[in-house]
């Protein structure tokens, strides 16, 4: 499904004529899978907004290996903070699937964040998310072992039943700070005690409420 501009939530209430100025000034462009859309340390000097398609973030370490950040799907907008800052990309985004991302000038995104207040405010709401879902992952990695982390992981995804690996074992480790060995470990001993099922690229959860006992959490139907 390809989105538009006012499907992303920090420009959610924006009139039809300030959606339109911004998205006569964007620039579209479809990619194909393996395409890499910004790389880490480079400027930051247009708001990318993917609006089909899955990407990863990642950063390569010291040694060369890519640690996985995080799997983001359409809609949403990259690097949001450096824009603010003037700073550069924090992680090198790659296509995953074919993807059609637009471009928004850094001068047009922070004209329209004077102008319009409402959508400053947004756009903090989305930072503030942001920063929980990373001090939850920094407080998780550091106190909580991996069978923990795992079931964490599975049940923050698991509303339909069915949580996709999108990056494989080895992506799921990097995002909680954990190596593919020791994933594969977690989810196999959550299958063999009748937890989940392991499917080609993806996870069916099959009881979440041990798995949200395991991971001491709410069971996904309680959440709310």
């Amino acid at each position: 499904m390809t989105y538009t501009l006012a499907d992303l939530p920090m420009f959610g209430g924006l009139g039809d004529g300030r959606l339109g100025a911004l998205a006569a000034l964007s620039r579209r462009r479809r990619y194909p899978a393996g395409q890499v859309l910004c790389t880490e340390g480079d400027p930051a000097e247009h708001l990318i907004v993917l609006l089909d398609g899955r990407v990863k973030a990642g950063r390569v370490s010291a040694e060369g290996k890519e640690v996985v950040l995080a799997v983001e799907e359409a809609p949403v907008a990259f690097d949001k903070t450096a824009l603010l800052v003037d700073g550069p990309h924090r992680a090198t985004r790659t296509a995953m699937t074919a993807v059609e991302v637009a471009y928004l000038p850094r001068s047009a995104v922070l004209e329209l964040l004077a102008a319009e207040p409402s959508v400053a405010a947004r756009l903090l709401r989305t930072l503030a998310a942001t920063v929980r879902d990373l001090d939850e992952r920094l407080t998780d990695a550091a106190v909580r072992d991996v069978p923990s982390r795992v079931a964490t992981w599975l049940v923050r995804r698991c509303a339909t039943g069915r949580v996709p690996l999108h990056a494989g074992q080895a992506g799921l480790g990097a995002e909680i700070g954990a190596t593919r060995v020791s994933v594969n470990r977690a989810l196999r001993g959550f299958e063999r005690r009748g937890m989940i099922e392991i499917r080609a690229g993806e996870v069916v959860v099959l009881d979440p409420r041990a798995l949200s006992r395991l991971a001491a959490l709410p069971a996904p139907d309680e959440a709310s």
